[in-house]
């Protein structure tokens, strides 16, 4: 008995261990289905404002000038592209790492259950083992009852080592079949954001190539042509045709101005002249005076 106690007590230390592997493996991969589950709807979530605000900024397009609607128009499609390759990423996201989560639950069911079938048969032995004890205190000189219960104990024992080489063999393979899932599922996460985040950059470069091709001096003219009244336009034509009017009228009237110019200077040059006739004709009395004079004196 005393050289049983401490296998026994091994064996329920075994037990626990297994057990607590179990249960902790259960509990965490729930725990990591539910936040990745999160993530993935959370995913879809900005899939959906992807594509509403590509919906309102085509709307927001048709309001602008023709340079500044293209690139937008061109920005906004670009952004609905963007959120064709997150839905994608959502549905990779629910097939390669929430499902495969979800389906551990059965997983770790069956281990338990293994653990429980071990379990099960190392308390059939013990059972047997009190029973032996029993038979051996009540009439150790029944020597039937002690052989049948001996055999009854070998065969709990054979089969519980049978059972606990099995437990530790599939508890083997849970370790390892669970190490190869987490690797898997994270891999495959990795691989999924990659894909999404590299394709995004793609149309994200193209999206700011459109930004960049936007010419605000063309929608700054058009805005300007729009925002001056019709009639302003015909006003200037009707100002510079009135201004060619008068330029016209301007040059036809300048012969007969030179006419009247001459007619009036006709009359002073007649004075001029006339007044210069009057001089000439004093100075000549003048000098017939003098000349008389002269005469006069020699005579004398």
């Amino acid at each position: 008995m005393a050289s049983r106690n401490p296998e026994a007590r091994a064996k329920e230390n075994q037990m626990k261990f297994i057990q607590d592997r179990i249960t902790k493996a259960e509990q965490h991969f729930g725990t990591l289905c539910q936040e990745f589950a999160a993530f993935s709807r959370k995913t879809a979530k900005l899939r959906d404002k992807g594509d509403e605000l590509a919906k309102s900024l085509l709307t927001y397009a048709e309001c602008e000038g023709q340079s500044l609607k293209s690139g937008v128009t061109g920005f906004a499609e670009t952004i609905s592209a963007i959120q064709d390759y997150r839905q994608a990423e959502v549905q990779r996201l629910e097939a390669k790492v929430v499902q495969p989560l979800t389906l551990y639950g059965n997983t770790c069911k069956h281990a338990k259950e293994d653990l429980k079938k071990s379990q099960s048969a190392r308390g059939k032995e013990q059972q047997q083992q009190q029973r032996l004890e029993k038979a051996r205190q009540k009439n150790p000189s029944d020597r039937h009852t002690i052989s049948q219960a001996e055999s009854e104990l070998q065969r709990a024992a054979v089969d519980a080592t049978r059972t606990d080489r099995a437990l530790e063999e599939q508890m083997d393979n849970f370790e390892r079949q669970k190490m190869e899932d987490i690797k898997k599922i994270l891999s495959d996460f990795v691989d999924i954001e990659m894909l999404f985040h590299c394709k995004a950059l793609e149309l994200y470069t193209v999206a700011h190539q459109y930004l960049h091709g936007i010419n605000d001096e063309d929608d700054l003219e058009e805005f300007r042509n729009s925002m001056r009244p019709p009639s302003a336009p015909a006003r200037l034509d009707l100002v510079r045709a009135n201004s060619k009017t008068s330029l016209s009228s301007t040059a036809r009237q300048t012969p007969s101005a030179e006419r009247r110019a001459t007619a009036v200077s006709k009359p002073q040059e007649t004075e001029e002249t006339d007044e210069e006739d009057e001089e000439e004709t004093d100075e000549d009395d003048d000098e017939e005076g003098e000349d008389e004079e002269d005469n006069r004196y020699y005579r004398r």
